[in-house]
């Protein structure tokens, strides 16, 4: 019994030392690689490296790595990270030189990255050679490699330009969890490598448009299949007075809101023609609000601005959603024209709408983009507006059609008077309106219900009422359109399109026409 014992004690003692010495080897090892064998673009420094070799375990603390890119400015900086590998299959690493891990976990407190700026050059062969490549693609493993679950958890995620430090993005308490890691063969930038399931989360993200405007995200989920964002707000960061203070030319100033957007069944990758593809069968989003202000005062923006079909056709990478719904939304479109008026305002609340076959990737007749839109204009009155193209047409033909009942003139007046010195009173009962047109020119076809219209003109700078030219105004107009047959009074007419502007004033001016063609009494 007792050479039993000593037998056992021996063995253990003999694998104990084997661990150990194992455990000092494969740290010698490590370190060497580290220190001699990354390549020149990356610096690794560290505080303590922990192997455990039976387990097939290690464990390195306070980890900080920089990634440098060709210009000499760091690519990326990874601060005060703890990386833990757990599980590695010693039997298949010897006996195949597989690389199998059950699990790695990544935890820093900070992800710095630093974007390429600047036109791109030739690189050398020498900087090719100490630039980091793809570790786990296809070309560069001549054996199997797989790792069952990877988790990373950064603190701070930012992003900043090179040359001022200026955050540009960032985000908050930001997780990876990937199940089933194994090399690709077709490698894209979308895809570096295969993974079974994904679920990605993120708080607080900020990114900075421009010099004016910032996109900002309380919360972002992701699951390979349904992307959640909640909270998303894109707002112009300065007051409407210092916007036009710093602008030469107009410039929209925008407060949007949505609450929650959510994307059913979104794939997005690469082509084999290298082309990125994103599609969804549902883009849904919950209380939108935008509120936009102009400040008319300043000089046009004379840029030629492309209708939404050929904005659609020209993206530069393919686009197909299925059907999008638009909950309970509002929008306050505010515009002023002179120093001495307050803004003139329209609303829309309480919208409504489905788009359907939103993309570019259909072939020409085969299918439209369809809108189709229920809201409340103003205080009360109901509006319905429909509208579809085809995005492959180049000629953009489009077809709008729509109605609005029970408007009292009156509410028009928070538009109208400070902007076009103009103030209304009757009643506009029933107005249908079809129009039919394409990137130059279109036709309206209106027909009205209305009574007891009347306009005043006023002096906007003495605040007074224009008797003479309001007489006259009201002289042309047709008051109601109870003495016609119908009851109803129509009109048909022409518009060209001022291309420098956009499509929403393209389709006011149409509605502009088709009511003086049904309400004037001159052709």
């Amino acid at each position: 019994m007792r050479k039993i014992l000593a037998g056992l004690f021996i063995v253990v003692v003999l694998l104990g030392l084997t661990a150990l010495y194992l455990n000092s080897y494969l740290k010698d090892q490590l370190q060497e690689v580290i220190e001699n064998d990354l390549p020149k673009s990356i610096s690794l420094s560290y505080e303590d490296l922990n192997i455990d070799s039976w387990g097939g375990n290690a464990q390195m603390k306070n980890a900080c790595v920089s990634f440098q890119s060709n210009d000499s400015l760091p690519g990326s900086r990874v601060q005060n990270a703890t990386v833990t590998l757990e599980g590695f299959n010693h039997w298949d690493y010897f006996r195949e030189k597989n690389i199998h891990f059950n699990k790695i976990n990544i935890h820093a407190d900070t992800l710095i990255h630093y974007p390429h700026q600047g036109p791109k050059r030739e690189v050398s062969q020498k900087e090719k050679q100490d630039s980091i490549d793809n570790p786990i693609s296809a070309k560069n493993l001549d054996h199997k490699f797989q790792i069952e679950q990877f988790n990373l958890v950064t603190d701070f995620i930012q992003i900043r330009n090179p040359e001022t430090e200026q955050v540009v993005l960032k985000t908050a308490h930001f997780n990876l969890k990937l199940t089933a890691i194994t090399p690709t063969i077709t490698e894209t930038p979308t895809r570096p490598f295969n993974y079974e399931q994904i679920q990605l989360s993120s708080d607080s993200l900020y990114y900075k448009l421009n010099e004016f405007d910032v996109l900002t995200i309380a919360q972002v989920k992701w699951d390979g299949i349904r992307l959640v964002l909640e909270n998303t707000h894109l707002k112009t960061i300065v007051s409407r007075s210092t916007l036009s203070k710093s602008i030469s030319r107009e410039q929209d100033h925008t407060n949007f809101s949505i609450k929650r957007v959510t994307l059913d069944s979104l794939r997005y990758g690469h082509h084999p023609s290298k082309k990125v593809y994103v599609d969804a069968s549902v883009l849904e989003m919950e209380q939108p609000v935008l509120i936009i202000y102009r400040d008319k005062r300043l000089p046009d923006n004379y840029e030629t601005k492309p209708l939404y079909s050929q904005k659609l056709r020209e993206l530069n990478f393919d686009l197909m959603i299925d059907s999008v719904r638009i909950k309970n939304g509002a929008i306050t479109y505010e515009e002023k024209v002179n120093s001495t008026t307050q803004a003139g305002r329209l609303d829309f609340k309480q919208i409504n709408a489905s788009i359907y076959n939103l993309g570019n990737t259909y072939k020409i007749g085969t299918k439209k983009t369809a809108i189709d839109i229920r809201a409340v204009f103003m205080k009360q009155s109901p509006l319905r507006l429909s509208w579809n193209f085809d995005v492959q047409n180049t000629q953009d033909l489009f077809h709008v059609n729509g109605s609005l009942q029970n408007l009292p003139a009156e509410d028009l007046n928070a538009f109208t008077s400070p902007n076009l010195g103009v103030s209304m009173e009757g009643s506009l009962q029933e107005v249908y309106f079809d129009i039919t047109g394409n990137d130059y020119s279109s036709q309206i076809d209106m027909k009205m219900k209305y009574d007891e219209y009347r306009v005043s003109i006023v002096d906007q700078e003495k605040k007074k009422k224009k008797w003479l030219a309001s007489t006259l105004a009201n002289i042309f107009i047709s008051k109601t359109s109870k003495r016609e047959e119908s009851g109803f009074k129509e009109g048909q007419g022409e518009v060209e399109r001022n291309r420098n502007k956009s499509f929403f004033n393209y389709l006011w001016i149409n509605i502009k026409e088709g009511m003086l063609k049904s309400m004037t009494l001159l052709d």
